[in-house]
């Protein structure tokens, strides 16, 4: 019976463990701020981390790889962050860069994709950027590979908070021999522009024709 309690209760140190290190995780970048629940983050990415520019939300995996020593096969893995956009600015997009090396023995060819969305969740409007790298073929020792593109604010209009999705595949089909892709760094650099503010001559215009009208009201009366 002792034995018994000895191991609920252990199972429930180690519950509880597990709860305290799971959350959410905030970044405060340079004019907006990420966020992001750990569960919703797939374990190949690790923890996510900030530029020295403040800028740029990135991810650095040790283990996300495909490889194989015959026929085809590939990993997948999803992620999913929330970025407020700092009052006084504007949306303008996400750059998106993925990278890391691959290796063909014999031949065949090794490939990645990646898909990309943000959505404004108060209107549930979304754009998405769809990725697919070349066939990558060359064979014999580690060859880098990249993959990047720009996700415009498309009909989000100017939302203040964006969800992020994120899902990527590493492919590997060798034709013979070993094939092997991985990746070991993913950045998304969040693109903000200030608020028009008008210029000194057109907020003028603005407060004198505001004046007048005043005026025009004060004689009415």
């Amino acid at each position: 019976m002792l034995s018994i309690r000895k191991t609920l209760i252990g199972y429930g140190l180690v519950l509880a463990s597990g709860f305290a290190h799971a959350g959410v995780i905030t970044l405060n970048g340079d004019h907006f701020t990420a966020s992001y629940d750990e569960a919703l983050v797939d374990p190949l990415y690790k923890t996510a981390l900030l530029s020295g520019s403040q800028d740029t939300v990135y991810f650095l995996p040790t283990a996300f790889a495909a490889v194989t020593g015959s026929g085809s096969v590939s990993t997948q893995a999803a992620l999913q962050f929330t970025l407020t956009i700092d009052p006084g600015y504007n949306f303008v997009g996400i750059e998106f860069t993925e990278n890391g090396d691959y290796f063909l023995s014999n031949g065949g060819l090794v490939g990645a994709a990646a898909s990309l969305q943000a959505t404004n969740p108060d209107t549930l409007a979304t754009t998405l950027l769809d990725l697919t790298s070349p066939a990558f073929g060359m064979v014999g020792g580690s060859t880098p590979w990249a993959l990047s593109g720009l996700l415009g604010p498309g009909g989000l209009g100017a939302p203040q908070t964006l969800t992020v999705d994120f899902e990527n595949t590493l492919h590997s089909e060798p034709s013979s021999g070993i094939g092997f892709i991985q990746k070991t760094y993913v950045g998304f650099r969040v693109l903000t522009e200030p608020n028009a503010v008008p210029e000194p001559s057109g907020l003028a215009l603005l407060l004198g024709g505001g004046l007048a009208a005043w005026a025009v009201r004060c004689r009415c009366l």
